[in-house]
C-alpha cells in the first residue's frame, strides 16, 4: 500500500468496479494507485484495451514495474497510450525507448508529452524523426517554453512541418523576431498556424500583416482566433468569397 491518503469512498468504488468485472473502467480510475496489487493484475491482462487504459492512468506513476512492462507491450497502441502519460517523467530510459519506437504513433504521442522537457536526447531524436507529424507535434509542444535554446534551434529548421508546429505554439510569445519571421514564411500553412496562435494578441503589427495575407485561409484563421479583438484589424481584409473547407496543404 502506498503512503497516499486513503479515500474510503474511492476504495469502495474501485472494489465495486472490480467485482462487477468493469476492468476497462478500473484501469483508468484516478485512485487506482491505492491498490497496487490490482495495477499488477491489470498490466498482465490479455485484453489490450484494459492495458491501454492503464497506460494513460497517471496513478501508475508509483508503479515502476508496471510502466516498464507497458513500455514494452507487444501492442503498439498500449505504448502509444503510455507515451502520452506525463507520469513517465521520472523514467528517462522509458522516454528514450519511446522516442525511437518503431511505430510513428508512439513517437508522435511522446512528442506532445510535457515530460520530455528535461530529456535533450529524446528531443533531438524527435526533432530528426523521419515522420513529419512527429516533428510537428514536438515543435508545437508547450513544454518548449522552458527550453528557449530548443525553440531557437527549431526555428531555423528547413522542414515546414517544424515551422508549422512552432507557429501554432503559444510558447513563442517571448520571441518577437521569430514571430515576425514566421509571419513572412513562404509556406502558407506556417502562416495559417501562426494566425491561430493565441500569442498573437500581443503583436498588433503581426496581426495587421496577417490580416492582409494573400492566402484567404490565413485571413480567415486570423479572424477566427478568439484571442484577437475584432477591432484590432480591418474586418474587411479578412473576408473571402469562398468558405474554408480545409487547411492549406504542405
Amino acid at each position: 500500500m502506498t503512503n497516499a491518503i486513503i479515500d474510503p469512498l474511492a476504495i469502495i468504488e474501485l472494489t465495486n468496479l472490480k467485482a462487477a468485472g468493469k476492468l476497462e473502467e478500473l484501469a483508468w480510475h484516478p485512485q487506482l494507485g491505492m491498490r497496487p496489487e490490482w495495477v499488477k493484475e491489470l498490466v498482465q491482462n490479455e485484453h489490450w484495451r484494459i492495458r491501454y487504459n492503464l497506460a494513460q492512468n497517471r496513478a501508475i506513476a508509483s508503479s515502476p514495474k508496471a510502466i516498464q512492462t507497458l513500455a514494452s507491450d507487444k501492442n503498439h497502441l498500449v505504448r502509444h497510450s503510455l507515451a502520452y502519460n506525463p507520469s513517465i517523467a521520472n523514467y528517462p530510459e522509458i522516454i528514450q525507448a519511446l522516442a525511437i519506437d518503431e511505430y510513428p504513433r508512439v513517437r508522435e504521442s511522446l512528442a506532445t508529452n510535457p515530460a520530455i522537457a528535461n530529456f535533450p536526447e529524446a528531443i533531438e531524436a524527435l526533432t530528426n524523426d523521419e515522420e513529419w507529424d512527429v516533428r510537428f507535434c514536438l515543435s508545437s509542444n508547450f513544454a518548449l517554453a522552458h527550453l528557449p535554446d530548443v525553440i531557437v534551434t527549431l526555428s531555423s529548421n528547413t522542414d515546414p512541418a517544424v515551422r508549422c508546429g512552432l507557429a501554432s505554439n503559444p510558447a513563442i510569445e517571448n520571441f518577437p523576431t521569430m514571430i515576425q519571421t514566421l509571419a513572412a514564411d513562404e509556406d502558407a500553412y506556417v502562416r495559417y498556424n501562426l494566425a491561430q496562435n493565441p500569442a498573437l494578441a500581443e503583436f498588433p503589427e503581426i496581426i495587421k500583416k496577417l490580416a492582409s495575407d494573400k492566402d484567404p485561409d490565413v485571413r480567415i484563421a486570423l479572424a477566427q482566433n478568439p484571442t484577437i479583438s475584432s477591432s484590432t484589424a480591418s474586418t474587411n481584409s479578412w473576408q473571402t468569397t469562398q468558405p474554408v473547407t480545409q487547411a492549406p496543404t504542405i
